[in-house]
């Protein structure tokens, strides 16, 4: 029968090459290629928490053998160990991890400077253990918090639902693994959605913030196919009787709009047109007032060409240096500017 000190051997030995931390131990998994499986009993002793226990490969083979599970063989020299090949590690398959998270908990409160070996140490009054799982950043820092693999469910069930739970003085929130990553998805759903119900918020704020003036767009018409006028023209021609805000306009186009800054100026720029034929070059352009369902249209899509446009802004996307014919706020051409 082992002693109570070869029984802390064996659970410590048998927790490297227990079902959960032999497989996820980058180390030992090498170490057992260099050998048919065989690990040195003094590289196992490079670990503090089993050097702690005994420094002593003869003690630490003579209490691997006494162990009722058989889980790790003794060399015939007395001076390595492995795994036993008969007692193959189990298949990771959905139905082994929803076995595992029904007994595995969830901890957090520890120190984020805290050992593997501290935390190990500190469960041990809770029952037995498979498994510590130390959860860390991306940069391999320690979150401060665990997922504890118990050896069965009750234990797990003891711990989570126990009053209380100090870790050096601060108390450890725990729950079940399963409810854990319920909770994490629930608070992930909740932060998605607010986070769009904001975005839409501000979309909708900006929308109010702009408000187009009423009668200030005019349309053109009067270009023939094949014949060059620009924007800049358009700009110069309309600056003549009234200074415009936009000319929503591209080269090549036969039509387009005019947009002035205040309600009523494209009225106004009509009368002063009236009896004026408006010449570029040996073009004459027409004009009329867009009004009505024609105008609510027009500036509904000014206004979203223009959240487009700060939107993209905003998060870097485009050139802005490079687009032309704004001067204020774009229109429905999307290469326009604000």
């Amino acid at each position: 029968m082992a002693s109570d000190l070869e029984q802390k051997i064996i659970k410590q030995v048998e927790y490297y090459f227990g079902d959960i931390n032999f497989p996820r131990d980058k180390f030992l998994q090498e170490k057992i290629k260099e050998d048919e499986g065989w690990i040195p009993i003094k590289v196992l002793l490079t670990f503090k928490r089993l050097a702690s226990i005994s420094d002593d490969p003869e003690v630490i083979a003579a209490a691997v053998e006494k162990s009722e599970n058989k889980l790790v063989l003794v060399s015939e020299d007395k001076s390595k160990v492995k795994r036993n090949p008969e007692q193959p590690i189990p298949e990771q398959n959905e139905e082994r991890q929803k076995e595992l998270q029904k007994r595995s908990a969830y901890a957090k409160g520890f120190p984020l400077d805290e050992q593997l070996n501290d935390i190990i140490l500190f469960m041990e009054p809770y029952g037995e253990i498979d498994c510590v799982i130390r959860r860390t950043l991306k940069d391999h820092k320690f979150k401060g918090s665990c997922f504890i693999v118990f050896k069965n469910f009750d234990d797990c069930k003891k711990f989570v639902e126990l009053e209380s739970v100090k870790y050096k003085e601060t108390e450890l929130i725990r729950k079940f693994q399963n409810k854990y990553h319920e909770d994490k998805k629930k608070e992930i759903e909740e932060r998605k959605k607010a986070q769009k119900e904001k975005k839409e918020a501000n979309e909708k704020q900006q929308e109010k913030q702009i408000e187009l003036p009423k009668a200030a767009v005019i349309h053109f018409t009067g270009i023939p196919e094949g014949t060059s006028v620009t924007r800049e023209e358009l700009k110069e021609m309309a600056k003549e009787y009234l200074e415009a805000q936009f000319i929503d306009f591209n080269k090549g186009d036969l039509e387009g709009h005019i947009r002035f800054p205040a309600e009523g100026d494209a009225k106004e720029f009509l009368k002063k047109v009236e009896d004026v034929e408006v010449k570029i070059g040996e073009v004459i352009l027409k004009f009329r007032l867009i009004e009505g369902d024609e105008e609510v249209e027009y500036l509904k899509k000014t206004v979203e060409n223009i959240n487009k446009m700060r939107q993209n802004k905003k998060f870097g996307k485009g050139n802005f240096r490079k687009r032309r014919g704004g001067f204020n706020h774009g229109g429905q051409n999307k290469r326009s500017r604000n």
